[in-house]
C-alpha cells in the first residue's frame, strides 16, 4: 500500500461502493427469482446467490477496511478514516435490515393477510431508508473530507 497514495486510495473506495451497489442489486434480484419459485421455493439457487453475494460484500468491506486503516495510520487523515469507518457500519446495518426485509417478504407473500408482516416488511422499508440517509450523510461528509487531496 505504501506506492498508493490517498487519490488513488479514494478512488478505490468510490469504485468499490459502486461495485457494492451492484451486489445489492444482484441480492435483489436473485431475491425476486427466488420468491417466483413459490410456492414449492428453490432454495438451493437462492442459497447460492447468498452465498456468492455475500463473498462479494466481505471482499469489498475487506478492502475498504485496509483503505481506512491506511487513512488512519498512514496518511494520518483521521477524519476521512472516520468517514470510512460509518459508511462501513451503516452498510453493515443495510445489509442485515435487507436480510431481514427478504425473509419478511416472503413471509408476507406465503401468508398475505397476515397484517404484522406488512407492518414489519413496512417498518424495514423505513429503516432502510434511514440507514440509505446515513450512507448518503457520511459519503457527503467523506466529500468534504477528501477536499484538496
Amino acid at each position: 500500500m505504501k506506492d498508493e497514495g490517498p487519490q488513488t486510495m479514494l478512488h478505490e473506495f468510490y469504485s468499490l461502493q459502486e461495485e457494492r451497489v451492484k451486489v445489492y442489486k444482484l441480492l435483489d434480484e436473485g431475491h425476486k427469482a427466488y420468491l417466483n419459485t413459490s410456492p414449492d421455493y428453490d432454495f438451493e439457487a437462492y442459497r447460492q446467490v447468498v452465498h456468492d453475494r455475500t463473498e462479494d460484500f466481505k471482499r469489498i468491506s475487506q478492502r475498504i477496511i485496509s483503505i481506512e486503516a491506511a487513512f488512519r495510520e498512514e496518511y494520518q487523515k483521521v477524519a476521512v478514516a472516520d468517514c470510512l469507518k460509518k459508511i462501513q457500519e451503516a452498510e453493515q446495518d443495510k445489509l442485515e435490515k435487507t436480510a431481514a426485509f427478504q425473509l419478511t417478504k416472503q413471509k408476507l407473500q406465503d401468508e398475505p393477510g397476515c397484517d404484522e408482516f406488512k407492518r414489519e416488511v413496512s417498518d424495514l422499508k423505513n429503516g432502510l431508508a434511514q440507514v440509505m440517509e446515513k450512507i448518503t450523510d457520511a459519503m457527503e461528509d467523506m466529500k468534504y473530507e477528501t477536499e484538496g487531496l
